[in-house]
């Protein structure tokens, strides 16, 4: 994930949260879920 960097949170639900990241290279506006998964 290093190859992007966070713009700001974008909303948040029960499983997660959605941000919107930029690609440093590209600088291309992406949208990421990132979901919680609990301890392994």
């Amino acid at each position: 994930m290093e190859k992007y960097e966070l713009v700001k949170d974008i909303g948040s639900g029960n499983f997660g949260v959605a941000r919107l990241m930029r690609n440093k290279e590209t600088k291309e506006l992406v949208a990421m879920k990132y979901i919680d998964r609990g301890h392994k």
